[in-house]
């Protein structure tokens, strides 16, 4: 029986898969061109004057009506990318490895379909060391940014310099990134981990938690150099950076391939 001949991937300067993990701080990434992502929602963005962003209008023709619009745009951008990079429109789809299943698919909607794995992963110590570290995170954030209005601390001024601004900035973007990525993690171990030959499967929620493991790393340091700096707030932050260390080690825990995940475009 002859050997089935395998299509030739073409490169078209983007990285497969890159967008999945990544903190989706494009603002800061060093590999936006590289991102199929990115540029198809910068495209997008410019060719139909909405933003990706925002969430979608209540009054359902208005809805309608924006997503006829991208999804009318779509092909177009896709064609404009093609003919920018060389390549066809399907050299675009056939380079992107990753299940098209897991793009920018947090498992947000699985907590209805699989309550048995919801109840599970609701119990897990990582969970709940979540949900903690978040409630104490925001009060703690609140206070400080209270406190500079009520001193009148305008930013730039001590110690309100830009490396306290950039620190707060960064606890604040992480806080819900460490969330969603421990949320998937989960689910995709719960749903795919008995099922042969899942390799694929097992590498998104190892990567997933390696992103995780990764945002709760610069969130302890973020609070490490805040409690340095505003060492009025020290006993509430240092409670902080210790709800992290726990949370660092039960990713470990449940996740131990996760540091060894090579993220696309990042680790490689």
């Amino acid at each position: 029986m002859p050997k089935k001949k395998e299509k030739k991937i073409v490169d078209n300067g983007f990285v497969p898969g890159i967008y999945n993990y990544c903190d989706r701080w494009c603002e800061r990434c060093k590999l936006q061109l590289r991102c199929m992502s990115f540029m198809m929602g910068k495209k997008l963005k410019e060719r139909t004057k909405v933003n990706l962003g925002e969430e979608m209008p209540e009054d359902d023709e208005s809805a309608l009506a924006r997503l006829k619009n991208i999804f009318d745009s779509t092909f177009d951008v896709l064609r404009e990318l093609a003919e920018e990079r060389g390549v066809g429109i399907e050299d675009i789809y056939s380079s992107e490895k990753v299940d098209r299943g897991f793009w920018d698919e947090d498992f947000e909607d699985l907590e209805d379909e699989d309550e048995g794995a919801a109840r599970q992963i609701e119990q897990e110590d990582m969970v709940k060391c979540d949900r903690i570290y978040g409630t104490l995170a925001e009060k703690c954030q609140e206070t400080i940014y209270q406190w500079f209005e009520e001193v009148k601390l305008k930013e730039g001024e001590m110690p309100r310099t830009k490396e306290v601004e950039d620190a707060l900035l960064e606890v604040n973007w992480y806080m819900d990134l460490i969330h969603s990525k421990i949320k998937r993690s989960l689910y995709g171990y719960y749903i795919y981990s008995d099922k042969i030959n899942a390799t694929q499967e097992e590498d998104d929620y190892n990567g997933s938690a390696k992103v995780a493991l990764l945002a709760v790393e610069i969130s302890r340091n973020a609070w490490m150099l805040l409690r340095d700096k505003l060492y009025r707030f020290e006993p509430n932050i240092s409670h902080l950076v210790v709800i992290l260390e726990q949370l660092e080690w039960e990713i470990d825990r449940f996740f131990p391939k996760a540091r060894y995940f090579k993220r696309p475009g990042f680790d490689c």
